[in-house]
């Protein structure tokens, strides 16, 4: 889980219950604890979806975040010292076995953790090639 809505839950924590009762800061805590457990959720990438002309990250089964191929520049193996920086990492393991990294024409490069990361390759070289085949710049 990430550190950012973990620590703000412990800060929000320990102002309350500096200045408010115990009930009260209970169930504040409470709110603070669902709603940065949601965000978590909504945030956290589910699946990592292969079309014609667009990769798509869905994002806590609601929101998708879509890189189109004519802004990808390759697709490689990320290692952990890749992660540091500027990206945009969308992943849900830190094994560098795992890790792709997606350089873009524009944009920061965004790093992704398929389940079958083989398989995922192969349906991507093969949709990218196709693309790039009939979209001749």
């Amino acid at each position: 889980m990430h550190i950012l809505p973990v620590t703000f839950t412990i800060l929000i924590a320990g102002v309350l219950l500096a200045l408010y009762q115990e009930a009260l800061f209970l169930s504040i805590l409470g709110v603070t604890v669902f709603l940065a457990a949601a965000v978590g959720l909504a945030l956290c990438p589910t699946k990592y979806q292969v079309f014609n002309e667009k990769i798509r990250i869905v994002l806590g089964y609601i929101l998708h975040f879509d890189i189109p191929f004519s802004n990808i520049e390759n697709v490689t193996a990320a290692t952990f010292g890749d992660l540091w920086g500027l990206n945009l990492n969308f992943i849900n393991s830190y094994s560098s076995d795992d890790i792709l990294q997606i350089s873009r024409k524009r944009g920061v490069k965004i790093h992704i953790t398929p389940w079958k990361r083989k398989l995922f390759l192969e349906n991507l070289d093969k949709a990218l090639n196709d693309w790039r085949r009939y979209n001749i710049s």
